[in-house]
């Protein structure tokens, strides 16, 4: 694990950026803060290319990440059902975005929207037939997707990551 790995073609121009701020902005620990500058823009590359690859799968049912969280959280929760600040706090986007989600989601007839049985004030959302029956069918690909992205990695490799992750993340609060 600890032999250096070459830079993807595709994040030299950023590692190259990186390299020549670090030479304009000298400071002592210049190695600690272009290493850590580099994890932080693999972390946000990862990402970014995770989401794409996803959103690619995802337009085949005219769906994106965002869209496809949604009916996670909801195909997760209890009953199918959750209210727009719970599936906003799930998903953690804004409640005027879970509202156009839900929104598309409704559209397609994969979510419904009806008065809370005890809060006539409140909206329960649930996932529709037709959305549980779609999640069903794209989740084992969605799973596979994810499978392929991490098993480059060993079990122990896999462990490792996701304490340090994890580590990182309890720092940030």
């Amino acid at each position: 694990m600890n032999a250096k790995i070459s830079t993807p073609l595709s994040f030299v121009p950023v590692e190259q950026k990186i390299d020549r701020v670090c030479v304009r902005a000298t400071a002592p620990d210049a190695q600690q803060t272009r290493q850590n500058v580099i994890l932080s823009h693999l972390i946000r590359h990862i990402q970014m290319a995770q989401a794409t690859q996803s959103n690619a799968f995802l337009r085949e049912y005219e769906l994106n990440a965002v869209s496809f969280t949604a009916l996670m959280m909801l195909f997760s929760s209890p009953e199918c059902a959750l209210n727009p600040s719970e599936l906003a706090d799930a998903t953690g986007e804004s409640r005027a975005n879970v509202t156009r989600i839900c929104d598309e989601l409704v559209a397609k007839k994969l979510l419904t929207r009806s008065p809370n049985s005890e809060d006539r004030r409140r909206v329960d959302l649930r996932l529709a037939p037709e959305g549980e029956e779609l999640v069903q069918r794209f989740l084992p690909q969605m799973r596979d997707r994810v499978h392929n992205v991490f098993n480059v990695l060993s079990q122990d490799e896999r462990n490792t990551l996701e304490n340090l992750l994890k580590r990182v993340l309890t720092e940030l609060g």
